[in-house]
Order: structure tokens, then C-alpha cells, then sequence
């Protein structure tokens, strides 16, 4: 197996993540403050869950196309971290990677939901009732499968420089503020700059350990 090819894939999701996560953020802000584009993370009066969907259709499937895209890419990070951390401990590498695709199922399913919102007021059919409370449980799910993945990953993850220590601070840092945010959702609105910083950082490293690392190649 010549992992040059996996960090350079991984490289590329992380660099994708990372367009994804702005094209989200643009999606986002388009809409005004008081809207909810993905009101999936805190429960809503029906009226507050079904403005995005029915009343900013356009900036709702365009967030959605960035989450899709993200989902996607992510994936192919947890890939590269994977192959990081299996001859290092193959038990967390396998937890991180099985929780990690778990992560990507859940978060294509939420989507799902509202993609079909979307589409479906965008031809006529505006959404009056909505599949509550399983997208809000989707959602919780969806969040602690991704503490899961990182929480391994972090634990196994290499630590001889400076960029690996970063990346295993923000990685274990991820889950911590996560489950906090479960007893004070004010930190919530946190996780998302996680993507924000430990996208360009797995970007870099995998992109490093492709050009010039030090040789990765594994016959056999």
C-alpha cells in the first residue's frame, strides 16, 4: 500500500472540508439572525424550525450542498487518520474509524430530511410537519459518534512535533467542549470552529507527509 496516495486524498478532503465549512458559513449569514438553516441542534417552535425551509429555500439548499460536501471530505480525513494511527494502536484506530463512518451515515440522514424539506417547498409543497423529535435526535447522535471518532484519533495520534501536538490538542479539545456543551449549550455554537482550525491544520500535515515527509510507503 503506498500511503502517499491516502495522505494525499486526505489532504484534498481536508482542504475540501474546509471550502465546505465557508460555503456553510455564507449560507448561513445569508439569511437573517433570526433564522435557523439547519435547526437541528436545540429544539424550536414548529414556526421557528420551517422558516428556513419554507421562506429561504435557496440558502437552505446551498447550505446543505456545502454539508453534503463536507460530510464527503471529512470522511476521507478520518480515512488518512486511520492509516496514522493503525500500526501505532489499531484498537482506538478502528473505534475512531468505525465511529467516524457511523458520524457520516448520521450526518447524510439528517440532511436527507431537510434536502426533501427544501426541495419539496421550493416545488409547492411547504413543509407544515416536520419529522420531530427524530431529527433532533439524529442530531445528538450524529455529534457524539464525531466526539467519538476524534477522541480515539486524538488518543492514538502521533506527538513528535509541534504540528502533531496541535493537531492532538484540537482533536481531544473537540469532544471535552462537546460534552460540556451538553450540560451549557452556549458552548454549542463552539464546535463549528473546530472545523475552522483543525481542517487547514490536517490539510497540512497529511499534504506534508505526502510531498516531503519521510517515506510512508508499505509493500504488502
Amino acid at each position: 500500500m503506498d500511503k502517499r496516495v491516502v495522505f494525499q486524498g486526505a489532504a484534498i478532503g481536508a482542504g475540501m472540508a474546509f471550502i465546505a465549512v465557508l460555503v456553510m458559513a455564507v449560507a448561513g449569514v445569508s439569511v437573517p439572525g433570526d433564522v435557523q438553516v439547519q435547526p437541528g441542534m436545540v429544539p424550536l417552535p414548529l414556526e421557528a424550525f420551517v422558516l428556513a425551509t419554507n421562506a429561504h429555500t435557496e440558502s437552505a439548499l446551498g447550505f446543505f450542498g456545502g454539508d453534503s460536501l463536507f460530510i464527503l471530505s471529512y470522511l476521507m480525513v478520518f480515512v488518512g487518520l486511520y492509516v496514522v494511527t493503525a500500526d501505532r494502536a489499531r484498537p482506538l484506530a478502528l473505534v475512531g474509524m468505525g465511529a467516524g463512518v457511523l458520524t457520516a451515515i448520521l450526518d447524510a440522514t439528517e440532511n436527507a430530511f431537510f434536502i426533501t424539506y427544501a426541495l419539496g417547498a421550493q416545488n409547492g409543497l411547504p413543509l407544515t410537519d416536520p419529522d420531530l423529535p427524530l431529527i433532533y435526535i439524529l442530531t445528538n447522535l450524529k455529534w457524539m459518534a464525531a466526539f467519538a471518532t476524534l477522541y480515539a484519533f486524538g488518543l492514538s495520534f502521533p506527538r513528535r512535533n509541534g504540528l502533531e501536538w496541535g493537531i492532538v490538542v484540537v482533536m481531544l479539545a473537540f469532544p471535552l467542549v462537546g460534552v460540556l456543551g451538553v450540560a451549557n449549550t452556549g458552548l454549542i455554537a463552539v464546535r463549528g470552529w473546530f472545523f475552522l482550525v483543525g481542517m487547514p491544520l490536517f490539510a497540512l500535515y497529511f499534504w506534508k507527509w505526502a510531498h516531503d515527509g519521510e517515506a510512508v510507503r508499505d509493500e504488502g
